[in-house]
């Protein structure tokens, strides 16, 4: 055997050393996103509990979340400061929901079922009405979401009415 077929035999198991990382590093790669995305669905999850927590809680808050979703106007200064710092995070969890299926960190499946429960909390006209005066503080696409959202619920409102 040659020196020069020794350096070719030599240079084809380096290459296919690399080969085989290369292959070794995308599975690596593959796991470490789903394990991303996991983690990312995890504190999305968390961050639902942490907002509807209080509601179950807490007495106190849920009958000033019952008050405030059925007569806002009547709220004190107090009250008002407590509701709008709540829908501010409600709506910016629903942004972040959002955006986190745009980018695709949030199964389509969970975004249906997230967007479902927007849906629910907008059949309430105070949390309709409070998006739609506030709604500079949050994304154009959140806000085309409520939009078609409330459009869905109107549809909706005048089947049954048919």
């Amino acid at each position: 055997m040659l020196l020069q077929d020794l350096g070719n035999i030599g240079e084809f198991v380096g290459a296919l050393g690399v080969v085989v990382s290369l292959v070794y590093l995308a599975r690596q790669m593959i796991q470490n996103t789903k394990s991303i995305r996991a983690a990312s669905f995890n504190s999305m999850v968390e961050n639902s509990i942490r907002l509807s927590e209080h509601s179950f809680r807490d007495s106190e808050f849920s009958t000033f979340l019952v008050r405030a979703q059925t007569d806002p106007e009547g709220l004190t200064p107090e009250e008002r400061l407590r509701w709008d710092s709540y829908m501010t995070a409600v709506y910016r969890h629903f942004g972040n929901l959002q955006y986190a299926h745009r980018v695709g960190t949030l199964d389509p499946e969970m975004w249906t079922a997230y967007k479902a429960t927007l849906k629910d909390h907008l059949r309430t006209p105070s949390w309709a009405d409070w998006f739609l005066e506030n709604r500079n503080l949050f994304s154009e696409s959140l806000g085309a979401q409520v939009d078609v959202t409330l459009v869905e619920l109107a549809a909706d409102r005048a089947a049954l009415e048919a």
